[in-house]
């Protein structure tokens, strides 16, 4: 009965392992195989091979009924998903056949399906039947670290470096990555160090040891072990960074002034430069970061990280124009795992009222910032009045939490302050609040809505329940300053909120708008211009820009204020607040 087409790669291991061959499977079409075909049935068209000895030299053994069905079982139940019954058949095999190409094979599987232990059984069959092997020793090494069997991993190490003693300084470069958080510390360090004194000429060695010796929190001699290897390689780059990264867990500053000498001992290192810069930006010395970061882009204007630290210091700033042109700069230059830098372009794209950009950006997100993506697509889709997609688009968020469901209940509410029925969406979230009384984003976002819906005594009840449920939120203590300040009489109340907000966020640009536009309800002209000026240097919003352009024209700059109503109207030119101020002052 001839093979069928789906098992020639089976087939062809076996026809290097037997007597006998795979002359009948039909193989001049491959029209019956599908792109669902499991990775481990179409990845092996070639019979496996090791390259500790020449399959001409193994002695082929009979191919019985007995054998033949056991490898098509083992290869069945892998394609079905059966994987513990394959890993296990594999296994039965190996211990049948005695050769290195089954025991390989049955290695690969155990560890595809979870089976470790029965992958490190594999793993010395292997090793048995072809002693020279050094994917075998690979295999079994990493199995038994990861199975914190450090001392049994050692004769291995030894051999693996004895058999390719140029490797070593390669080995010691990586050693650290054989050990993962569960690890043995102190056993590998014994390990570590075992195995360094046998190698003292090389750096690579200390570099291992330094490792080793961080690990353990040994940072001094960690720091003097790098020291020994930059004397004998001086401005390694790989070294000098991790000499800063132990520097930093002791004192920032001193790493800084390590990688600045750095720097300037190697000029051209782009390295060291964005290692630098990253520093930096730990240490909240922002400007010089971004310095350093342009240093970079002034010697290779694509340098990736150095587009990244300028988009993000240029985000935190609320520098949009240039966060915007670096960070996609940055995707174009390495399209792949940059799902943050996509996500923070779409909020880019929302804040400048750019929609269609912001659900073209949304959309690309994957990874573990898709969730917080989808959340923010119903909001765009309204915003282009797209309302059913945005319906669906909240309809296919997951609601099995009470804070999944109360977010819903925002969303729900956010339609509906799209579509201006302000009543509708303050009764939506009525009903939430009834639902959660102690809600306190439920209690905020209706309070707004009560504020578009003429409701302000509901909006300044609401928010004293928020600013009493969190006494300490800097949002809150604006929001219900604000609304006291437009809504009420209540000055001197507005005042304390405003200058409690701003106590606790002093670089706020909302909270800078409100205490502004606090200033110049108080007659405090100047002030409160120079209060606006900072909110719209970090947040050009028509909303901020409308109060600053008011008190521009009151101070009689009407030409500043002209020019901030320009800016405003190309961001958002059916802004509510900003058409209120042209139309009342009669600016344009």
């Amino acid at each position: 009965m001839p093979v069928p087409f789906r098992h020639y790669a089976l087939c062809v291991l076996i026809s290097g392992l037997f007597l006998g061959g795979c002359a009948s499977v039909p193989v001049a079409s491959t029209s019956g195989t599908a792109a669902s075909e499991p990775a481990e049935a179409a990845g092996d068209a070639e019979p496996v091979r090791d390259e500790s000895f020449a399959p001409e030299s193994l002695s082929r053994l009979p191919l019985t009924n007995d054998l033949l069905l056991r490898f098509l079982v083992a290869d069945i139940s892998l394609q079905r998903g059966r994987t513990a019954l394959s890993a296990q058949t594999w296994y039965d095999l190996a211990n049948r056949t005695h050769d290195p190409r089954v025991a390989r094979r049955a290695t690969e599987v155990a560890v595809g399906a979870g089976q470790l232990g029965l992958a490190q059984e594999t793993a010395q069959q292997w090793i048995t039947a072809a002693p020279n092997s050094v994917g075998a020793r690979q295999i079994l090494l990493t199995l038994l670290i990861r199975a914190d069997r450090v001392e049994e991993a050692r004769p291995h190490i030894e051999a693996l470096l004895a058999a390719k003693p140029e490797e070593a300084p390669a080995f010691f470069m990586q050693m650290h990555l054989l050990w993962d958080k569960t690890s043995d510390r102190k056993a590998a360090w014994l390990l570590t160090d075992e195995l360094t004194q046998k190698y003292p000429q090389l750096p690579e060695a200390h570099f291992a040891r330094a490792v080793a010796m961080a690990n353990q929190e040994r940072f001094n001699d960690a720091i003097a072990e790098l020291d020994r290897a930059l004397a004998s390689r001086p401005n390694w780059d790989a070294v000098i960074q991790y000499k800063a990264q132990l520097l930093s867990n002791q004192s920032p500053a001193s790493s800084v002034a390590f990688l600045q000498k750095s720097v300037k001992d190697n000029p051209m290192s782009l390295v060291l430069r964005n290692s630098l810069a990253r520093e930096l930006v730990a240490a909240q010395r922002l400007a010089e970061a971004n310095q350093v970061y342009q240093e970079v882009l002034n010697l290779q204007a694509t340098n990736l990280d150095a587009l990244i630290g300028t988009g993000l210091i240029a985000l935190q700033q609320r520098d949009l124009d240039t966060a915007y042109r670096n960070l996609s700069a940055a995707i174009t230059q390495n399209p792949r795992n940059v799902d943050n830098l996509r996500y923070y372009l779409g909020q880019i794209s929302e804040e400048r009222y750019r929609f269609d950009e912001a659900l073209s950006w949304y959309s690309q997100v994957g990874g573990e910032f898709a969730p917080s993506a989808k959340k923010r697509l119903p909001r765009v889709y309204a915003r282009l009045g797209r309302m059913e997609e945005a319906r669906k688009a909240i309809a296919a968020l997951p609601a099995d939490t009470e804070q999944a469901r109360i977010e819903h209940i925002q969303m729900d509410a956010q339609l509906w302050r799209e579509a201006k029925d302000f009543k509708k969406g303050v009764d939506t979230l009525s009903k939430g609040i009834a639902t959660y009384p102690q809600s306190a984003d439920l209690i905020y976002d209706r309070a707004l809505l009560a504020d578009m819906q003429g409701d302000y005594a509901l909006a300044e009840s609401d928010l004293r329940k928020y600013v009493a449920l969190l006494p300490a939120n800097a949002q809150g203590m604006n929001a219900l300053g604000y609304t006291l300040l437009t809504r009420t009489s209540k000055l001197a109340e507005a005042e304390k909120l405003l200058e409690q907000a701003i106590a606790l966020e002093p670089d706020s640009p909302v909270i800078l708008d409100s205490l502004g536009w606090l200033r110049y309800k108080q007659g405090k002209k100047q002030e409160a211009k120079d209060l606006l000026q900072r909110a719209y240097a970090k947040l050009t919003e028509p909303d901020v820009a409308a109060h600053l352009a008011e008190v521009l024209w009151q101070l009689g700059d009407k030409a500043e204020a002209k020019k901030i109503v320009d800016e405003a109207l190309l961001v958002d030119a059916k802004n509510e607040t900003l058409l209120e101020v042209i139309s009342r002052l009669g600016i344009r």
